[in-house]
């Protein structure tokens, strides 16, 4: 049995002008493409040009429910104008799906659609085309799927949305923190929180020391507990190593205990507000059990 050569053929060599040539055999030759993608397409407009814009459609098609599918040829690598441009195609033909075909995709393009397809309603495929031929044969196209829709991808897209929700909630929290929970052991707490009046030595971000107004004291085992807060007057440095000194404007008011609870910890300063003090009946309630940040407390 005699075995041919399988030869890469150079793209330009079977179609030379993109528009004219790949557009055309393609609108033509459906086929192929609808196999690879396991759509039922058919050709609706050829260069279709969307309304009061410079921009055409290389080729408008339905599938076989009657929606919209926007197919944007590119005989050479892709590119950010073309990545912008299916995104116009899209949103202005209000096309469900889009199929961007190109001979070599970049990685961030690729990343671009991948991302598209996790966050976006539409359905967005990113195609290689390439041509060989065996031995003097006549060359043939050969599409490969870089990049398609799936349902675990809109799954990855629903995660990354509720922990973009929780980010943005938790800096809104941190945004509106005005008092510092600093842990303290019985001995220190009552020599120095309750009777110097301050707290020391506490590393706290610059940043956030003039949104600080108010410190409580969580009193470790056995205690397990917020139990006493007091305005803050000033934080001064403390130390060499980028620590801090906070004093209080009056000695520290003893307040209902606000009990640990199940799911926080506080082993280094915790932020919250103060108005939910007032309110919150153990520490997961005040910080609403999120990851609030916390750094190492090395009091007096």
């Amino acid at each position: 049995m005699k075995i041919g050569k399988l030869v890469a053929v150079e793209l330009r060599e079977v179609w030379q002008h993109e528009a004219e040539d790949f557009t055309h055999w393609l609108a033509e030759n459906l086929e192929p493409l609808s196999e690879i993608l396991d759509l039922s397409l058919e050709t609706v407009a050829i260069e279709k040009k969307i309304d009061d814009s410079r921009f055409c459609i290389d080729i408008l098609a339905e599938d076989d429910a009657g929606d919209r599918v926007v197919i944007e040829n590119q005989l050479e690598k892709t590119d950010h104008s073309h990545l912008g441009q299916i995104i116009t195609y899209a949103t202005n033909m209000d096309a469900k799906t889009i199929v961007w075909i190109t001979k070599s995709p970049r990685q961030e393009h690729i990343n671009a659609i991948n991302w598209l397809n996790e966050f976006s309603d539409k359905k967005f495929y990113l195609i290689q085309v390439e041509a060989y031929r065996i031995d003097n044969s006549s060359p043939a196209p050969f599409f490969s799927v870089i990049c398609r829709p799936s349902e675990e991808s809109k799954i990855i897209g629903r995660s990354k949305k509720s922990l973009d929700a929780v980010r943005e909630h938790r800096l809104r929290r941190r945004n509106a923190s005005d008092t510092i929970i600093v842990p303290a052991r019985k001995e220190g707490f009552e020599k120095v929180f309750l009777g110097e009046h301050c707290w020391y030595a506490i590393r706290i971000r610059e940043k956030r020391i003039p949104q600080m107004k108010y410190i409580a004291g969580y009193q470790v085992a056995p205690t397990s507990a917020i139990t006493h807060i007091a305005k803050i007057k000033e934080i001064v440095p403390y130390g060499d190593d980028g620590k801090f000194k906070v004093i209080f404007e009056h000695p520290a008011q003893k307040i209902a205990p606000i009990p640990l609870g199940e799911k926080s910890k506080i082993q280094g300063p915790a932020y919250c507000e103060y108005d939910r003090i007032k309110s919150s009946k153990s520490v997961d309630e005040l910080l609403g059990s999120e990851d609030y940040e916390s750094e190492e407390d090395e009091a007096a």
